[in-house]
């Protein structure tokens, strides 16, 4: 077998990234299986692949049809949604618009403004669009945003919300009281409250008319991996379904497949599984066939931006693209992602590319200077021998201070908070967490609420990532509950981890290989991309980059020469991590590299292999 991962003995290894260790861990593969997949036509390396992502499962979710997905019949509360969005629809009445700043919200807004004006008719002047100022505003549907909404002319009868709402109870009052319906999407946990039992159990805001979210405790539906843009989709197909059904739009009015490009970028950029929700996969898939198209003008600006010429991939749209728009919902206002992804001309979407990348350079800036400053935060915490990690940067940025947790977390491989001044009140804190496999953060955060129900203004998210608000005067108090919560955690499961298929014979890389590997994708969250090990001697070794952080080697098998990249090998200002004349064990994915109009083999090193 070319690959022997899944037949290595479990030494202790860990893997060198350049800046920073990590244990390594080798995936296993039941041998059956791959086999079976071998004999039905599969590389052996395509279904070790295969195989040690997704197991006995393999073959079926390999390529998910659209015609599997499950049916939205099944959520919550998605009867009662969809009859009154096609009543407003009839009507005649204001729809407002409410999703978060970050991808899947607006991805979400770009696929409800889409089909309010596309396939149900509605004016577009009949739309209001609110997607609170990140800064300003805060998350989802905050008070400045219901402000708005009550103050707005005309001012919409009918709400939606998108990847926000589920804890938003206090808001949704607020509008109810105003007569307004609210009608909640979202994908986020809801809060926990006693019933008359005494048992803790989630409560869907009781004032807002429908509450469709797949992680409600009473859901049938049975993929609770889904994110906020897939669930305002199948709200949006339920709706039109319930418009054919009373003649007011034609029975053979188009499904909503053609928004599922749109549905693939919030999927990818919300880090959901890829691997254990044949939704996901399913969506993705489709929705990376219809971006390589190129149909609309945000995809071939896309391709410009990234520089491909063969469409993108799962991880272009989560490393490339995902960030410029996220970057715009951080530090300034989302609403330029969706006019970027509605763009009706080239010129339009080329403008607004633009401006995402110049805003997503002074992201990058920020985050920089952020991170230095919480690594050395969390190396002090770690001293002291905490386990979490709730770290106070007295000059944070609260756009920002989400993706320098996760930076920490990627460094460190425990649960993190980063804590910011709030952008306008003085007497509050915002924060953002992130944590490991196995750990939940958002249950963290719910029993500090329960034991201390002052302590948090307001909190929020789902097992790996969350947000939160206090009051200043409770920081050192926060941190002190949040370092309670973790120190109970197992030392041995956290710290950062690499995992990889194992070793490798590189003469079994070539072309059609890589092209094998690439029928897989979507590559991403619970569905990584190869990562093999090799031993390989150095030719070269050269730092390339502004910073001079990435290193550009030439590698060797004794047999045939390989070019080499490694991102990120080491500090600004530092040395190559290689040296030429080495041989080294090198954790790398073989990638066909883009380059005036030829496609040359490169391996993408992520580290040194020890042992």
């Amino acid at each position: 077998m070319a690959v022997t991962g899944s037949h290595s003995p479990q030494r202790s290894a860990q893997l060198d990234t350049g800046r920073h260790t990590a244990r390594l861990v080798r995936r296993e593969a039941n041998p059956e299986v791959v086999s079976e997949l071998t004999a039905n036509g599969y590389h052996p390396i395509a279904a070790q692949v295969l195989v040690a992502r997704c197991g006995a499962d393999a073959a079926s979710l390999a390529a998910p049809a659209l015609a599997g997905l499950s049916s939205p019949d099944s959520l919550p509360d998605i009867a009662g949604a969809s009859e009154r969005l096609a009543q407003a629809v009839i009507a005649g009445e204001t729809i407002g618009l409410v999703t978060d700043h970050d991808v899947d919200g607006v991805t979400s807004h770009a696929v409800l403004i889409e089909t309010f004006t596309r396939w149900f008719g509605v004016p577009s002047e009949r739309l209001r669009s609110y997607i609170g100022h990140r800064l300003k505003d805060g998350y989802g549907l905050s008070d400045p945003v219901v402000d708005r909404i009550l103050d707005d002319a005309p001012s919409p009868t009918v709400i939606v919300t998108a990847d926000c709402g589920s804890s938003d109870e206090p808001r949704i009052a607020r509008l109810a009281q105003a007569g307004r319906a609210v009608i909640v999407t979202d994908h986020h946990e809801l809060g926990f409250a006693e019933n008359d039992e005494g048992d803790l159990v989630d409560t869907p805001p009781p004032s807002a008319h429908a509450v469709v979210n797949p992680a409600r405790s009473d859901s049938d539906y049975d993929d609770k991996l889904i994110c906020g843009a897939m669930v305002t989709w199948l709200t949006m197909c339920a709706t039109r379904a319930w418009l054919i059904k009373v003649g007011a739009i034609p029975a053979k009015t188009p499904s909503l497949s053609a928004l599922l490009d749109y549905v693939a970028l919030g999927t990818v950029a919300d880090c959901v599984s890829l691997g254990a929700s044949p939704n996901n996969r399913a969506v993705v898939r489709r929705g990376l066939a219809m971006i390589e198209r190129a149909e609309r003008p945000c995809w071939r600006a896309a391709q410009a931006l990234t520089g491909k010429t063969h469409g993108l991939s799962a991880q272009d749209l989560a490393f490339g693209i995902g960030p410029r728009i996220n970057a715009r919902g951080r530090l300034s206002e989302a609403m330029a992602g969706v006019r970027f992804l509605l763009s009706e001309t080239d010129e339009e979407a080329e403008n607004l590319a633009g401006q995402l990348d110049e805003e997503n350079q002074e992201r990058k800036r920020i985050e920089r200077e952020l991170t230095e400053v919480a690594v050395l935060e969390a190396e002090l915490a770690l001293e002291r021998g905490e386990k979490g990690l709730a770290i106070w940067l007295a000059g944070g940025h609260p756009g920002v201070h989400g993706i320098v947790a996760s930076r920490v977390l990627e460094r460190f491989g425990r649960p993190i908070v980063c804590l910011s001044p709030h952008a306008k009140d003085p007497d509050l804190i915002t924060g953002s967490a992130r944590s490991p496999v196995g750990v939940h953060v958002r249950d963290i955060m719910e029993r500090i609420h329960r034991a201390q129900p002052d302590l948090l203004v307001k909190f929020g998210g789902h097992a790996a990532a969350g947000g939160l608000t206090i009051a200043t005067e409770n920081l050192t108090r926060f941190q002190a509950a949040f370092a309670a919560e973790t120190n109970g955690l197992d030392e041995g499961a956290l710290g950062p981890v690499v995992t990889t298929d194992g070793e490798i014979d590189t003469g079994m890389i070539n072309h059609a290989l890589i092209e094998e590997l690439a029928t897989l994708e979507p590559y991403g969250q619970g569905f990584a991309a190869p990562l093999f090990e090799a031993e390989l001697k150095v030719l070269r070794a050269r730092l390339v980059g502004a910073d001079k952080t990435h290193a550009q080697l030439t590698l060797s098998d004794g047999r045939r020469c390989f070019k080499g990249i490694w991102f990120f090998a080491t500090e600004e200002g530092g040395n190559a991590p290689v040296r030429a004349g080495k041989t080294v064990r090198l954790a790398f994915t073989p990638q066909l590299n883009e380059w005036n109009g030829q496609r040359t083999i490169q391996l993408v090193v992520r580290g040194v292999v020890w042992q």
